[in-house]
């Protein structure tokens, strides 16, 4: 089987895990958690990292820093991860849906659209004119390595009307936006270390803030909001969300061949889009212009009138070849437990999830491989004798 996105080990992995077992230390707190934390700020977006046990745990902790309220509203695409959605209900807040665009990022025009015409500002807060409910935040999610841009309009715009950003950087660790100022206009960043990810620590993620004092309440919350560590005084409701000594050892490890990943998957995108965008009626998703993207995962985007088969026609014949495709997500404004919520104007999303299909990505992804998945395409899946 032709794997969708799979860990590739390096070797150093083992003896970094060995120091850990050495030195007994194998839950949070270790020396090597805050070695991977600072040796990852080159990559992130704040002064201070914080390793907790995935993103959503860091999704779920940056909500909970901007002090939410029972109902209170964050701005957020349909087309995302689920995780990304539930980090807002774990916090009893609310999503609001909205549409992307065709890089599968957040559409600005319609963010701009439904502050003009459905929210108000009173004092100091935008609030929604259907719900009267406060709007806290957005979540701006990078989708498969490409970034949002939060260029200087967006940023003034936000604070303007009192919006904090949240990145869901899930899938774009080492992606690089040409703004050298964007990271001072998001308030927290959030990153996996998952198993199918760029690199991983075989399940983790990070928090990535500002400030000194966002970081102490963060690690507090994170740490079972302990007050008192010999008599067990805790004087809020805390969580179990610190990443251990042992995933940090993985993820170090990986770390160190981060510069190697990211050259292998640029070529992985440029061999797809050599061939795959000669034929007719497909082509490997693009990269917004101010982007230079990680390419975790490349996105067939077909016209099945054009090329003949259908998005589920073609990952069926991939999987009868031995080869591992997958949907995009269904959009979230759509899914049982999220439809009752409101939503924007949202039309591109539905279009898109019709029409892409995530290819194999993986490291580990050799010539031949890739080979087999082009000439697949090119032929129609018509296997020759």
């Amino acid at each position: 089987m032709i794997k969708l996105s799979e860990p590739f080990f390096f070797g150093n992995e083992l003896s970094f895990l060995k120091k850990s077992l050495e030195d007994k230390w194998i839950s949070s707190n270790g020396n090597i958690v805050k070695s991977f934390e600072k040796k990852l700020q080159r990559y992130t977006t704040g002064d201070y990292n914080l390793g907790v046990i995935n993103c959503t745990a860091a999704l779920q902790l940056a909500v909970r820093l901007l002090n939410p309220k029972k109902d209170e509203e964050i701005l957020v695409p349909s087309i995302t991860f689920a995780a990304t959605i539930n980090s807002i209900l774990y916090n009893n807040c609310k999503p609001v849906f909205f549409d992307c665009d065709n890089f599968l990022l957040l559409d600005k025009k319609k963010i701009y659209s439904f502050f003009e015409k459905n929210t108000y500002f009173k004092n100091g807060y935008s609030y929604n004119k259907k719900t009267k409910k406060k709007i806290l935040a957005i979540i701006v999610v990078n989708t498969f390595g490409n970034l949002f841009d939060i260029d200087k309009n967006f940023s003034a715009f936000c604070k303007k009307k009192n919006i904090k950003i949240i990145e869901d950087a899930a899938e774009s660790l080492g992606s690089i936006n040409y703004d050298k100022q964007r990271r001072n206009k998001i308030d927290f960043s959030c990153y996996s270390f998952n198993g199918n990810k760029l690199i991983t620590s075989g399940g983790g993620g990070i928090l990535s803030l500002k400030n000194k004092k966002q970081h102490i309440k963060a690690s507090y919350l994170a740490s079972q909001a302990k007050n008192d560590a010999i008599n067990f005084i805790h004087n809020d409701v805390g969580y179990n969300f610190m990443l251990s000594n042992l995933h940090a050892s993985i993820g170090l490890a990986q770390l160190l061949n981060i510069k190697k990943v990211l050259k292998k998957k640029k070529n992985i995108n440029f061999a797809y889009k050599k061939r795959i965008n000669k034929i007719n009626g497909l082509k490997i998703l693009d990269s917004p212009e101010k982007c230079s993207s990680n390419y975790w995962l490349n996105i067939l985007v077909i016209d099945s009138k054009k090329y003949g088969l259908s998005k589920k026609e073609i990952i069926k014949k991939f999987l009868n070849q031995g080869i591992e495709t997958r949907s995009l997500w269904y959009p979230n404004h759509l899914q049982k437990p999220f439809n009752k919520f409101q939503s924007y104007q949202i039309k591109n999303s539905k279009t898109m999830f019709e029409c892409c299909i995530c290819l194999p990505s993986s490291y580990g992804l050799n010539n031949n491989q890739q080979l087999k998945i082009v000439n697949l395409l090119e032929n129609r899946f018509k296997i020759k004798k």
